[in-house]
């Protein structure tokens, strides 16, 4: 968003100095640089309110699912999760496949 602005601004000047220079379009194109300005400020602020709004949602959301997952344990019966820590160690073998190295032959016979 700086670069917007910094463009925007170099733009406006740009502008001003290229219309010829009269105090009323000056003033005017200022005003209207302003305008912009305050209008693409209010744009990310609303935008910035949108995704803060968007992540509390998110937030709630998962508290709630979590509530409910909850109640359905405890409407089941009063299981409570318990970590294990029993590790299992799995053996594997390993075979060596041999490849013909005889001269073909050839015919099928």
């Amino acid at each position: 968003m700086k670069n917007l602005f910094a463009i925007l601004a170099l733009v406006g000047m740009v502008a001003l100095v290229s219309c010829g220079g009269a105090k009323k379009d000056d003033e005017k194109a200022k005003q209207d640089s302003i305008k912009k300005a305050d209008s693409l400020a209010k744009i990310k602020e609303d935008s910035i309110k949108k995704a803060e709004e968007l992540e509390k949602a998110r937030l709630d959301s998962i508290a709630q699912a979590k509530e409910d997952s909850i109640k359905a344990a405890e409407k089941h019966g009063n299981y409570t999760y318990t970590p294990s820590n029993n590790t299992h160690t799995t053996t594997t073998t390993t075979t060596t496949a041999t490849t013909n190295t005889g001269n073909p032959v050839r015919g099928g016979r």
